[in-house]
């Protein structure tokens, strides 16, 4: 018993660790009983995800005005929603913050475009359901499990508490209708 609980943490620590370079990796592989994340998301989504980072790196009007937001969007952590935002309140980036009581061993806020903009490395857009680090997958909100999936993550984290996600909800006509971010649990 003893030696399968040491050899699950040992996977575990070792299952998310990156490298070095600064090339985009592959996507893990995602658990069986999933379809793979793939690392060519359909456009509208694509060019969705892309303005969201821009706008999350350099928050100007210019940038602002290519991010193709719903009139309403919910933000969210894993897979819960909160009540929908006006996409003129999202225009300020203070408005993306959530307030975490506990969530993942952590408290306090939370924002997709503060994880985003505080990336150094590179990023990596993917999407469908994709693992989280060394787990399962975390299955999307109900309220947007029916709408294309988008994600970015950093392509290459030092291991799992250096990994998160920021995944976004996108229509056939390419608005981000939710936009949730996950993290590792310390």
């Amino acid at each position: 018993m003893r030696a399968a609980l040491l050899a699950s943490i040992a996977l575990a620590l070792t299952g998310c660790g990156g490298s070095d370079d600064s090339k985009v990796q592959p996507p893990p592989a995602p658990a069986p009983a999933t379809a793979p994340a793939t690392s060519a998301p359909e456009e509208p989504g694509r060019s969705a995800m892309e303005a969201l980072i821009a706008f999350a790196r350099a928050p100007s009007d210019e940038a602002w005005a290519a991010v193709p937001l719903a009139d309403e969007v919910a933000l969210g952590l894993a897979d819960t929603l909160s009540p929908p935002r006006s996409r003129h309140v999202l225009r300020d980036p203070s408005s993306w913050r959530l307030a975490v009581d506990a969530f993942r061993g952590r408290a306090g806020t939370a924002s997709a475009l503060e994880l985003i903009a505080s990336e150094e490395g590179a990023l990596r857009i993917t999407h469908g359901p994709h693992p989280h680090c060394a787990a399962p997958p975390v299955p999307p909100p109900a309220r947007a499990a029916a709408l294309q999936r988008v994600v970015v993550q950093p392509s290459g984290p030092d291991g799992c508490l250096d990994w998160w996600t920021v995944d976004a909800f996108v229509t056939s006509e390419g608005r981000i209708r939710a936009v949730t971010l996950d993290l590792w649990e310390p």
